[in-house]
């Protein structure tokens, strides 16, 4: 018993410590829009965006200049574009920097009937 009252503490030691997750912000795409709006985020501090299109149909989170000035840690962003079939969810994390960056969906007339937005990165 007194051996493993030792124990106890030399394995806290040793142990790691436990690595936080970063924050998730949740971002939904509908037909046509994007919650919240504009996107506020922390520069230089990690966050997983959460993209979910609650749409039947399929809608995309369009921010090349975003995406080009963020250090994306995790997640699938081709070209500047996350795209979503409908009722998807996708994740993507990144340590974003500071700036404003326009946000819109590209497919067909998407942006002209109001999907688009603004990141907000201080």
């Amino acid at each position: 018993m007194r051996r493993l009252l030792l124990l106890v503490p030399a394995l806290m030691i040793v142990a790691p410590a436990a690595i936080a997750a970063p924050p998730v912000q949740t971002i939904s795409l509908y037909s046509y829009g994007y919650k919240p709006g504009p996107i506020a985020l922390a520069a230089g501090q990690e966050v997983t965006l959460k993209f979910v299109n609650t749409a039947g149909k399929g809608h995309d989170f369009t921010a090349p200049d975003f995406f080009a000035h963020s250090k994306i840690v995790s997640g699938d962003v081709k070209q500047g574009e996350v795209d979503l079939k409908g009722g998807e969810t996708k994740t993507v994390t990144l340590v974003p920097s500071a700036g404003e960056y326009k946000v819109h969906c590209g497919h067909p007339f998407h942006s002209t009937f109001g999907m688009h937005t603004t990141i907000v990165v201080r």
